[in-house]
């Protein structure tokens, strides 16, 4: 089943841009994630509930939606959110660092 998702993807890979591609690929593996966490509970009543919205800043848009899952009993929090947030803060971070060091585009001509 994964690798006909797989395939479709990359057939299609030409209908859609680079965050797009994004979205799709994140969302997928947070279901995946999902299913492997709903495994590891068994013995423990606990299902797929659903899922909410979530805005993320992006590079090249100003935000981009993630459909993200949960489950019933709220515990489960997939670990690419972390990820994400790691790297906004360390964006962050970098921003401050080149602000702080003087760096900007301020007074440069873009050839």
């Amino acid at each position: 089943m994964i690798y006909g998702g797989l395939n479709n993807l990359y057939r299609s890979q030409n209908q859609f841009s680079f965050d797009e591609f994004a979205v799709i690929t994140l969302e997928g593996l947070m279901l995946l994630e999902r299913e492997e966490y709903l495994k590891s509970r068994n013995g423990q009543e606990d299902f797929g509930n659903g899922s909410y919205l979530r805005n993320f800043k992006s590079l090249r848009t100003n935000s981009l939606s993630i459909i993200i899952p949960r489950s019933r009993n709220g515990q489960f929090k997939p670990m690419l959110l972390d990820l994400i947030n790691n790297q906004r803060e360390q964006m962050n971070e970098l921003s401050l660092l080149l602000y702080k060091k003087g760096l900007s585009l301020q007074g440069t001509s873009v050839m």
